[in-house]
């Protein structure tokens, strides 16, 4: 075992793993960081999370190779098509397809290598990595980064424009997250994991402070918080209520179970949006709300706590409403 370490260790100071090394790195330290800044609401996420990958290693190691090495690589091929940051990573001197082919093949050995090893699907992982390694030295468009005008998201209103901003910045994350209730929505904590997944990205929706000017079009009118938290609320409702159609089809008999999670969502977005608000001043860029999202989403898994949450969104309320009014007069 020690000879296999000591030859890994010097493999990774051959000159073209060390850049490849360093972006897996730099990748594993943004996948931490976003599991930290989703706070308290991993309590619930994380033990439907590990139901949900048992259960898809179950159905994969009942398909054939084909299947598996298709199901798997659909995830690689989608982040392929849609990222964005190939003309950077070139810029910066690592060797792109080297990187890609790290990346793709470690993703696809999440599912790939427990499929093979439970299910003796050997066949299955070679493929898979195969795919892998096609995908990787497909083209694709390098996107300058801040070059062009970002493309408008027709299918959401132009006042949220806080949507806009979080779906060009990391929609492929929601995509992600939300096919997979769909896909396996037959398992009843599939759409359950994913409306929570979803819930778990609305602070950082809201981390963001828009300038005073963009929010005229509520706070210039009456009942104007009101209008904003019900615009969110209508838009999140729309968002899942595919997941809940599917969750209901298939498991009736808990239909319960997603009502609770739509209702922990819409309260996790009303502290998104009030918490913003009642910290809000001109020229200021970021609340930083994200350990007291986490504090706030362990209240609302912990019944005993849950009171003290809808007493939090109160206070929350008048000091956005009174926060708005001075900077409105």
């Amino acid at each position: 075992m020690d000879g296999f370490a000591h030859i890994g260790r010097k493999l990774l100071y051959l000159p073209m793993l060390r850049p490849v090394g360093l972006i897996l790195e730099i990748r594993l330290r943004q996948a931490w960081r976003s599991v930290k800044s989703v706070g308290a609401l991993w309590i619930l996420g994380l033990p439907l999370a590990t139901v949900f990958y048992l259960s898809t290693l179950s159905t994969l190691g009942k398909q054939s190779t084909e299947t598996v090495a298709t199901l798997v690589l659909a995830l690689p091929l989608l982040i392929h098509f849609n990222r964005r940051d190939l003309f950077f990573l070139e810029k910066q001197g690592f060797p792109l397809r080297l990187v890609l082919l790290a990346e793709y093949g470690l993703l696809s050995l999440v599912l790939a290598l427990p499929v093979a090893l439970l299910f003796e699907h050997y066949a299955a992982l070679a493929l898979t990595l195969s795919g892998a390694l096609v995908i990787a030295f497909l083209p694709q468009w390098k996107h300058r980064t801040g070059s062009g005008q970002a493309r408008p998201l027709i299918f959401l209103p132009y006042l949220a424009f806080e949507w806009h901003s979080a779906m060009r910045r990391y929609g492929w994350l929601f995509g992600l997250f939300y096919l997979p209730g769909l896909a396996f929505g037959s398992y009843t904590g599939a759409p359950l994991l994913s409306v929570v997944l979803i819930t778990s990205l609305l602070p950082g929706v809201f981390d963001h402070c828009e300038p005073k000017e963009l929010m005229e079009p509520f706070f210039f009118q009456p009942r104007g918080l009101w209008r904003k938290l019900g615009l969110h609320a209508a838009l999140l409702i729309i968002a899942i209520l595919p997941l809940a159609v599917v969750f209901f089809i298939f498991s009736p008999e808990v239909w319960y179970l997603m009502l609770l999670a739509l209702l922990i969502g819409l309260l996790y977005l009303a502290f998104a949006i009030l918490y913003k608000y009642a910290h809000y001043f001109p020229g200021r860029r970021k609340v930083h709300n994200s350990l007291t999202a986490g504090l706030f989403a362990l209240g609302l898994i912990i019944p005993f706590f849950a009171p003290a949450c809808l007493v939090y969104l109160i206070v929350l309320f008048r000091k956005a409403k009174k926060r708005v009014v001075l900077i409105y007069g």
